[in-house]
């Protein structure tokens, strides 16, 4: 970082608990950023950006906000306004962070990790580089060994089962339609990912819940990010 910077940060984060202890946290140790203040969902994000000039350099993204917006849009708003963002989060279940890193969030802080280890990778962030809070982070982001890869008409098939559709009309409801059979591929391609890595997953039923256990599917515990 060039001697002088400042780094205008601001969060979406639906406790406001949480970004007013961090801010206070921030303001008393690390006097290269400056505090721009937080929005408790998508909106209310879209308006403290537009109404803060300049705008901030990072936002402190939240994945799990009780507008129900999906994070990877809020990360592509912001990316599309050259704003970087980070995940600040309690969840410590795969999919939804690698979701938010392949939308672009340049980092991902666990909200259980060091202060320290919270403004080291605010600063990495500025800078360009993508980096994590703790190893616990580093493995949530890369280790292929937590959870398979899910095709997205695999995940699309578990998202409509999920939603309590019966298997014989799950075809009919995917976007573009397919065959009952195709169908019972995808299921039998999810079971057959999940079995590779040595976990006990035989039906579409099995598959649900590690899917759940995974982050495939939303249903984050309201309480999580307390």
């Amino acid at each position: 970082m060039v001697s002088g910077d400042l780094i205008r940060l601001a969060a979406v984060d639906d406790h406001p608990l949480v970004v007013e202890g961090l801010a206070a946290i921030l303001t008393r140790t690390a006097p290269d950023i400056r505090w721009l203040g937080a929005a408790r969902n998508l909106a209310g994000l879209r308006d403290l950006v537009m109404s803060t000039t300049p705008p901030p350099d990072i936002v402190l993204y939240d994945l799990h906000l009780h507008d129900e917006s999906k994070a990877a849009d809020g990360i592509d708003w912001l990316a599309g306004r050259g704003i970087r963002s980070v995940v600040l989060t309690s969840e410590i279940r795969p999919v939804p962070i690698r979701d938010a890193v392949i939308a672009g969030a340049l980092g991902v802080i666990l909200k259980s990790d060091e202060t320290h280890r919270i403004v080291e990778v605010i600063r990495q962030a500025y800078s360009g580089d993508f980096a994590v809070s703790s190893e616990l982070a580093y493995l949530l982001v890369n280790d292929q060994r937590m959870t398979p890869h899910l095709a997205p008409r695999e995940r699309e098939a578990l998202e409509l089962l999920a939603s309590g559709l019966p298997r014989k009309t799950i075809g009919r409801r995917m976007d573009p339609p397919v065959a009952m059979s195709t169908v019972v591929t995808y299921f039998n391609r999810i079971c057959e990912k999940y079995r590779d890595l040595g976990r006990d997953v035989h039906t579409p039923q099995d598959a649900l819940r590690a899917a759940a256990q995974d982050g495939y599917l939303d249903a984050p515990d309201p309480q999580r990010d307390l």
